[in-house]
């Protein structure tokens, strides 16, 4: 990571898509309109809500403990089946993101056949760290199960996707280790994964994390230092906790940058893994359709997303 760019973060903190169940008919030889570049702002925490997107097909409440257990599900045009996103917003585990922070970009999946499902959670300062934020993790993920009894959702392409701090419960539950009794659900079974410029490994973050997010948050996160909690850690190491997809997708912005021994360790245990890199200096960008970097991952995601 440039550390420039940290402090910026700190101070402002291919392509099937699939609709009714069928993949969309390819579109003509040249430039996808999906993915032309025609803005040109650089976006921060805030302004990244104001992009235009569609209203929810439904906002939904997956717990009864806090009134941040929900999610906004957005379903596309047509009968279905449709394969599902699952995007976790970031905000440095602390409040600086929301569910707004991740609209645009489910918005255009769901224009584009993907259904997508954007659960909220609790966070350091709203009853959040260990255990409670990654229940809710866990607990937005294993609520599918739910949606799908009344929505047509495919169960059998399901993508997560998580921005910045959303990575981590990108990482983590796909793998068959929950870590303690209170987060064991009955997780639906993830194909795909997709990480949006965030920590792949959390412990890579200790140290840093003060002056990207302007106060220490992994060790309040996860209940202690490495030191500490060694388990919980080791838990979060896709190393040593390999989450149970076919395909990774790695955006790398401004966060600091992947390991490359993590992501050759993960293609060692059989995962295709993708890696694009977008512009070092801008952390939000990438989820505003009509950006330059949007457009170098948007068929990339769809084709993920997609799951064919």
């Amino acid at each position: 990571m440039k550390h420039a760019a940290a402090a910026t973060l700190a101070i402002d903190f291919a392509l099937t898509a699939c609709a009714g169940g069928e993949p969309v008919a390819s579109a003509p030889t040249g430039p996808d309109a999906r993915f032309a570049v025609t803005d040109s702002k650089d976006y921060d925490p805030f302004s990244v809500n104001a992009v235009p997107s569609d209203p929810a097909t439904a906002k939904i409440a997956y717990g009864s403990a806090s009134e941040r257990q929900y999610g906004e599900l957005r379903m596309p045009n047509g009968k279905g089946p449709f394969p599902l996103a699952v995007i976790w917003h970031g905000g440095c585990w602390v409040g600086m993101g929301g569910t707004a922070n991740v609209a645009a970009l489910a918005s255009f999946l769901a224009k584009n056949g993907v259904a997508v499902w954007t659960p909220s959670y609790r966070e350091l300062g709203s009853d959040g760290g260990w255990p409670n934020t990654f229940a809710d993790w866990a607990q937005g993920l294993g609520y599918v199960n739910t949606l799908a009894k009344t929505y047509p959702i495919d169960l059998k392409r399901i993508t997560v996707m998580g921005h910045s701090a959303g990575t981590t419960p990108v990482m983590w539950l796909p793998t068959g280790d929950k870590g303690d009794a209170v987060l064991k659900a009955g997780l639906p079974a993830v194909q795909a994964a997709v990480v949006l410029d965030g920590p792949m490994r959390l412990r890579d973050l200790v140290g840093m994390d003060a002056m990207i997010c302007g106060q220490p948050v992994v060790a309040p996160l996860v209940g202690g230092t490495p030191a500490d909690v060694p388990a919980r850690y080791a838990m979060l190491d896709p190393l040593a906790n390999t989450p149970l997809v076919k395909k990774l997708l790695v955006v790398h912005g401004a966060l600091p940058d992947p390991d490359p021994a993590v992501i050759a360790g993960l293609k060692a245990k059989g995962i295709a893994v993708e890696v694009i890199t977008i512009d070092q200096n801008q952390h939000f960008n990438l989820l505003v359709p009509g950006t330059k970097d949007f457009a170098a991952i948007g068929p990339a995601l769809l084709a993920i997303a997609g799951g064919r």
